[in-house]
């Protein structure tokens, strides 16, 4: 007999602290029946993930303030307040915070993605950005974050 794991999973309003950001769950995966799931962060540069690829889900950015720099594929795009990204599977995609803060919707899809965020965070304690990481990310936390990324169909190229 085996024993599974359990998982978290989102919760639709749920606020939480993500690698620095300020992230809330605004539709969960369980409310689409998967189809999708739509998250807000929060960001300031420096916690930005390298280049990687989703092998399962397509990935939309709606930036609604502040400047990203997104690497899709071999195309680089300046996306400012009011301006949208898409971010397809099996492309490899990077983005960079390049202004001081910035504010995006992520639609994600199939939405079970979302969990990745949910269970690689902690419930924030206010509604305001947490602080900035100091430091790399410590030798077990990182381990933690490339476990859920195989998981979840994440390589980093």
């Amino acid at each position: 007999m085996t024993t599974e794991i359990s998982q978290p999973i989102a919760q639709s309003g749920a606020i939480r602290y993500f690698s620095g950001y300020l992230m809330r769950v605004h539709v969960s995966s369980e409310q689409t029946n998967g189809a999708f799931s739509l998250v807000e962060f929060n960001m300031r540069p420096g916690s930005e993930p390298p280049m990687h690829i989703h092998e399962r889900e397509d990935e939309m950015f709606y930036v609604k303030d502040g400047v990203l720099r997104v690497t899709v594929g071999e195309k680089t795009i300046e996306a400012t307040a009011g301006q949208t990204v898409f971010l397809p599977r099996q492309v490899p995609h990077a983005y960079t915070v390049i202004s001081p803060t910035a504010n995006i919707l992520v639609y994600l899809t199939p939405g079970n993605f979302v969990n990745f965020f949910y269970e690689l965070s902690e419930a924030a304690t206010e509604a305001i950005m947490p602080p900035k990481p100091e430091g790399p990310m410590p030798a077990e936390a990182m381990q933690v974050f490339l476990d859920a990324s195989t998981r979840y169909g994440i390589r980093f190229v």
